[in-house]
């Protein structure tokens, strides 16, 4: 529900702050100062989050999880510190490099020291809310009361009331914020345990710790440089401008994975106990839902945003016309991965955790060559085109890996009657005549694709879970 309310939210900054309120120029340097800075606070990790979502069943007890805590702040810290001595060594080298195509970049790059270490502290916070079952305190804070703030400081600029500078420092201290309003949830919820019981860590964990912090540092790594070195090298090869209007169409991408991404934080710690039970049923049982219902919901998203394209693209600057290909290419590598389910959690959770590692660094040289290669030729469109093989290439090297492995394949002929309802309910979206209002024609496009697609999935009950649920809802309703 949280992810939902927060996709709306997501929606509306995009619309009103990106696009409307705030130059390509801006967008650009908002967009690279909080993509570099989840990556170097990633990297300051130095894998704790990865041993916490794997590891962290080991330290489960009734009483204070052996003070499990202490170890990924105290390690974060470690590696906050190094970043920082190797940040001031080459900060000089940023501001040369970035001041012909990115001024604005050169001048505020001092916001990534305090952002990398706020976003690695929401790093170890949000990993261990997860762990000990409380998930839906990153969404909330993360997705909700992260984009009302900007909503409103954003709207304080945009009438006069803030200056950009300003609006920069609040932009930037709320992404720090959320790190410590997460650490209080934390300890009102009495799960604050930094108390930690070293004659608990025998020999065999520590290593076991030390290999799986190891593989999870070039993991998280890969991934996040899978999501935002696009971004990077949009701005080294096109400009800031251009990164901001490749920002705004990856954004409109991102809205599509919103829904997953609430999922995979709930599916998580479940597949994680799963292992530690050896309970493959279950596993099993995750990954064949996952798949199932995320596409369906990425595919409706997808699918809804693409049929409303022109009359969207028509309330945006001319600026952002640029833009249009990159936002299907984008949207699709995301339908991409969510179709795949939770084919990382269920190999990082397991043994064979490594070769999660492998797949990930093998994909960010692909990902890096396909953006040089693409850019130069397609210029935005390159970039989405990148990630979308990028994508599509990531999610198959899985899917086989877990076929091959534990012979888990969840696709059927279902997937294909979804696929042909979906084309269907879009012809009879498309057919309708271009109307004057745009906005008008956005609602009216909308609902002649949702009502048949919606309808037929409950209808022809192709999706279980879906069906059970409208089902149980009006069942609710009548009873009322």
């Amino acid at each position: 529900m949280y992810s939902y309310f927060g996709a709306l939210l997501g929606f509306v900054t995009v619309w009103l702050v990106n696009v409307h309120w705030l130059s390509p120029e801006q967008n650009g340097l908002i967009s690279l100062l909080i993509n570099i800075s989840i990556l170097t606070g990633s990297l300051c990790n130095l894998g704790m989050t990865g041993v916490t979502m794997r590891l962290f069943p080991h330290f489960r007890n009734e009483g204070d999880y052996q003070g499990f805590l202490f170890y990924p702040l105290i390690i974060s810290l470690i590696g906050f510190v190094l970043f920082t001595v190797l940040y001031l060594f080459s900060a000089d080298a940023i501001v040369e490099r970035n001041m012909e195509k990115s001024v604005l970049f050169a001048e505020h790059h001092w916001y990534l020291l305090p952002l990398t270490f706020f976003w690695a502290l929401f790093n170890v916070f949000d990993a261990y809310s997860r762990s000990v079952m409380l998930s839906t305190a990153g969404v909330l804070i993360k997705e909700v009361f992260l984009r009302v703030f900007i909503l409103g400081i954003a709207y304080a600029y945009h009438v006069g009331q803030l200056s950009f500078e300003q609006f920069l420092l609040l932009y930037c201290g709320s992404f720090c914020s959320i790190s410590l309003i997460l650490a209080g949830y934390l300890w009102k919820k009495n799960q604050w345990h930094v108390r930690p019981n070293f004659q608990f860590l025998t020999g065999e964990l520590k290593v076991e710790m030390r290999k799986v912090a190891v593989y999870s540092i070039i993991t998280g790594l890969s991934s996040l440089l899978i999501s935002s070195i696009d971004k990077v090298i949009v701005n080294d090869m096109l400009g800031i401008s251009a990164t901001g209007i490749f920002t705004v169409a990856a954004n409109f991408g991102s809205m599509i994975q919103i829904p997953a991404r609430s999922i995979i934080r709930i599916a998580s710690p479940i597949v994680a106990q799963s292992w530690q039970n050896h309970d493959l049923i279950n596993i099993r049982n995750v990954y064949y839902k996952t798949c199932l219902n995320q596409f369906v919901m990425g595919l409706f998203l997808l699918a809804g945003l693409w049929v409303c394209i022109d009359p969207l693209m028509n309330l945006m600057p001319t600026v952002y016309q640029e833009g249009k290909w990159a936002i299907l290419l984008i949207s699709l590598g995301y339908l991409i991965d969510m179709a795949t389910g939770v084919n990382g959690v269920i190999i990082a959770t397991s043994k064979y955790y490594r070769y999660d590692t492998y797949f990930m660094f093998s994909l960010v040289v692909i990902t890096a060559i396909t953006n040089y290669l693409l850019i130069p030729i397609y210029g935005i469109t390159g970039a989405g085109l990148a990630c979308c093989l990028t994508y599509f290439l990531f999610n198959l090297f899985r899917y086989v890996f877990i076929w091959m492995r534990f012979d888990m394949q969840p696709y059927s002929m279902v997937y294909l009657k979804i696929i042909v309802l979906c084309a269907m309910s879009m012809a009879a979206a498309h057919w309708i005549p271009s109307m004057q209002n745009d906005y008008i024609d956005i609602l009216v496009r909308g609902s002649a694709f949702s009502l048949p697609f919606i309808g037929g999935l409950y209808t022809l009950r192709l999706v279980p879970d879906l069906a059970d649920a409208v089902a149980k809802l009006v069942s609710g309703l009548l009873r009322r």
